[in-house]
């Protein structure tokens, strides 16, 4: 269930592919992504103080529909209030069809559901893809109002699916995060994305800090 007070790491979700409260990965892909956003235990995450807010719409196999992924966003952009979310990590996209440039109009409601996210000040972070093409990425990352996320390898040579609207690059192979049970290190532009993710987590956390800073009153 849900969890306003905050206790847990993961404090709220929902799962779209068994239609519940319980959103327990049963793949391995999403909790290796989040560990490493937010990982605080023996593997440290980009951001180990976030809260995860896990959204379920992929099977066990990995695979799912659109409509789900829409349906995980709005849920995000509807209680971003109640649960300060900030910003959407999605290491998915399609295997077979690349864009070289803005597809908005070929996914229109996903495109719709990322646009009210970041109506709602949230950053919505996709990957672009691993097929290691240099002209065209995949979707929803070719959605406009998304940030697309490549990946680099640790030399910093740039690797899978980029093009000129490529947002940013972060580092993407071998990278060990959170398993199932215990840890894996794995290789893509989703491993790059939440990365992206838990940098964006903590810069909007220090301008909210620092706003606050600046908005009190000194004595002398």
């Amino acid at each position: 269930g849900n969890n306003t007070d905050f206790s847990c790491k993961v404090i709220a979700g929902y799962d779209y592919v068994n239609n519940d409260t319980n959103p327990m990965d049963d793949h391995y892909h999403g909790t290796h992504v989040a560990g490493i956003i937010a990982a605080n235990g023996s593997i440290v995450g980009v951001a180990p103080g976030a809260k995860i807010v896990a959204i379920k719409a992929l099977d066990s196999a990995g695979s799912g529909s659109f409509d789900d992924i829409d349906a995980g966003i709005n849920w995000c952009a509807n209680n971003a209030t109640i649960f300060n979310i900030s910003v959407i990590s999605m290491s998915i996209g399609t295997l077979l069809s690349l864009y070289n440039s803005y597809c908005d109009s070929s996914y229109s409601s996903t495109a719709s559901a990322i646009d009210n996210a970041v109506a709602k000040n949230i950053t919505v972070v996709v990957a672009t893809g691993n097929n290691g093409n240099t002209s065209a990425i995949s979707s929803p990352a070719c959605i406009r109002k998304s940030t697309r996320g490549g990946a680099v390898s640790k030399s910093d040579g740039v690797v899978y699916n980029r093009n000129n609207i490529t947002d940013i690059l972060a580092p993407g192979v071998s990278i060990n995060s959170t398993y199932l049970t215990g840890y894996i290190s794995l290789s893509g532009t989703s491993m790059a994305t939440p990365h992206v993710a838990g940098a964006i987590a903590l810069l909007k956390q220090f301008k909210k800090l620092e706003k606050n800073v600046k908005g009190k009153s000194r004595c002398f």
